[in-house]
C-alpha cells in the first residue's frame, strides 16, 4: 500500500518540488508541504489497511461455522468449515444456516435464500443430482439446468427435505476464494484498476501544464542568460520554473478530501478500499437498477382460469371469486400441486404466482411427517366443505423446479386413496404444446 501511493506520478513530482525549494533556500513552505505530504500518505495507507483487514475478518467470521462431514467409515463428525475440501461429504441439518462452500447436492432437497448473493428475492428449490449410470460429466448432462443442484457459499438454507434413507448430503465442490461468493469478495477485496475517463482527463490536463512549464522554462534560461546570470542561477531558476506548473499543495489537499469522504461514509457503514472512486462517484447525478421486482411491486391478483374441454377447445372463462372454490377439474390439480411452494413455520412460502395460483384453488398444502419428523413430501388437498372433487388430495412425490432454458416445470403425484400416479405439467404454450396430442 506505501509503494503503491508514494510511486504516483504526482507524488514523485512533489518530491522534486519540495527538493529544488530546499536547495534555493525556501524552508519554511517545503517543511509544511512535506508534513501535510506525509500525515495525508501515512493517513490514507491507515485507512486503508484497517477496512482491508475489517473486511477480510468479517468474511472470515461469515465463513467460520461448525459443519457435519460424513466420513468413509460411516461416521458423522464435527469440523470446521475451514478444513472443508472438495470431495468431502455434507449433511446439511434441518436448522438454518449459511452454506461456507459451493456444493452439489446428492440425496434430499432443500430451499435456498440466494438473496445475498444473486439478488433472488424468491426462495429457491433445490434438488437432487439424479444417479444416472453413464461416463457425461455431471454438468455436461445437467446442461443448463445445473443450478437446481448447486448449493453456493453465503446462500441460506432455510427448508431441508428429508429423503428416505435419512440424510440430506451434499458433495463439497469449490471452498475459500474459488467459490462463487470467494470470487465476489476477492473482486472487491482486490479491485481491478479502472482507466476512469476522469484520470485520462487530469493527465491531459498536467501534460498541457507540462508543455507551459518546458516553455516558462525556455524563456528563463534565455532572459538569466541575456541579463548575464551564472550556470549555477539559470539551472535553479529553470528547475525552479518547472515546479510553478502544478501546485505543490494539490495532492495533500486532494488526499485529505478523499480522507474525509472515506470517514463520513465509515460512519453509514460503507467500506470504500479503493479511494479514487469516491472522487468519480462524486461526479454521478443518476444510478440505475436493472433488477424488476426490487423497485416495483410484486402484488398479482388472479383474475380467472380458461379449462379445455373434451372437444378440443376452450371452455368459457372460470372468474375467481374470493371465498368460493373452483370446481374440479384436471386443471385445478396441476394448480393445486405443479409448484415450488413449501411451509416455514407453518405458513406457505415460493414464488407469489405460484402462491397465487394455490390460494385460488381454495386447497391447502400440508407435510407429511414420519415418526414425528417432517419427510421430503408434501401433500395438497382440498380443504374442508370442498364439494364434488373426485380425489382426497396429492402426494407430491418428485419436483422437477422451473428451468428458464426448458421454460417448464413438473411434478410427480399420487392420489392418496387411489395411489394412482399422475404428472402435471406447466410452462411457456409453445414448450407444452409438444407434449400435447396433435388430434387434440
Amino acid at each position: 500500500l506505501l509503494f503503491k501511493e508514494i510511486l504516483n506520478p504526482i507524488y514523485c513530482f512533489e518530491v522534486y518540488s519540495i527538493s529544488t525549494w530546499l536547495a534555493i533556500g525556501y524552508i519554511e513552505y517545503s517543511i509544511a508541504i512535506l508534513l501535510l505530504t506525509i500525515f495525508s500518505v501515512l493517513a490514507t495507507i491507515y485507512l486503508l489497511r484497517k477496512q482491508s483487514v475489517k473486511l477480510r475478518h468479517m468474511v472470515e467470521s461469515h465463513n467460520n461455522v461448525m459443519v457435519s462431514v460424513l466420513q468413509k467409515n460411516g461416521v458423522v463428525k464435527e469440523v470446521e468449515s475451514k478444513y472443508l475440501v472438495p470431495g468431502d461429504v455434507l449433511i446439511i441439518s434441518e436448522k438454518k444456516f449459511y452454506l461456507p462452500c459451493d456444493a452439489l447436492l446428492i440425496t434430499g432437497g432443500c430451499v435456498t435464500n440466494e438473496g445475498m448473493l444473486t439478488g433472488e428475492s424468491v426462495p429457491v428449490t433445490k434438488v437432487p443430482l439424479p444417479n444416472v449410470d453413464n461416463g457425461i460429466p455431471w454438468k455436461l448432462h445437467s446442461g443448463e439446468n445445473y443450478r437446481a443442484h448447486m448449493l453456493y457459499c453465503g446462500t441460506e438454507v432455510i427448508k431441508t427435505k428429508l429423503p428416505p434413507e435419512g440424510f440430506v448430503k451434499a458433495l463439497v465442490l469449490k471452498t475459500g476464494f474459488n467459490t462463487a461468493k470467494g470470487d465476489l469478495i476477492s473482486s472487491i477485496l482486490y479491485p481491478k484498476p479502472v482507466n476512469f475517463k476522469l484520470h485520462n482527463e487530469v493527465l491531459k490536463a498536467i501534460t498541457g501544464l507540462v508543455v507551459l512549464s518546458v516553455a516558462g522554462v525556455i524563456y528563463s534560461v534565455v532572459i538569466y542568460s541575456l541579463n548575464g546570470a551564472t550556470a549555477k542561477d539559470l539551472v535553479i531558476n529553470s528547475l525552479l520554473m518547472a515546479t510553478v506548473a502544478i501546485p505543490a499543495s494539490l495532492p495533500p489537499a486532494l488526499t485529505t478530501c478523499t480522507l474525509y469522504s472515506q470517514t463520513r461514509l465509515k460512519k453509514q457503514g460503507i467500506f470504500c478500499i479503493s479511494p479514487q472512486r469516491i472522487i468519480v462517484c462524486g461526479q454521478l447525478n443518476l444510478v440505475c437498477f436493472d433488477k424488476t421486482g426490487t423497485l416495483t411491486e410484486d402484488c398479482l391478483d388472479l383474475w380467472g382460469i380458461v379449462p379445455c374441454g373434451g372437444n378440443s377447445r376452450f371452455l368459457e372463462a372460470v372468474p375467481i371469486t374470493p371465498g368460493c372454490t373452483l370446481p374440479w377439474s384436471p386443471l385445478v390439480g396441476a394448480m393445486a400441486s405443479c409448484h415450488s411452494l413449501f411451509l416455514m413455520d407453518g405458513k406457505v412460502n415460493g414464488d407469489p404466482l405460484d402462491m397465487k395460483m394455490f390460494e385460488g384453488t381454495g386447497w391447502e398444502l400440508k407435510e407429511c411427517k414420519t415418526n414425528g419428523k417432517s419427510s421430503s413430501y408434501y401433500v395438497v388437498r382440498p380443504k374442508k366443505g370442498t364439494l364434488n372433487v373426485p380425489v382426497k388430495g396429492f402426494c407430491i412425490f418428485y419436483q422437477f423446479p422451473f428451468s428458464s432454458s426448458l421454460q417448464r416445470m413438473t411434478v410427480l403425484t399420487r392420489t392418496i386413496i387411489e395411489t394412482k400416479f399422475l404428472v402435471f405439467m406447466k410452462g411457456a404454450p409453445e414448450v407444452i404444446v409438444r407434449f400435447c396430442r396433435k388430434e387434440t
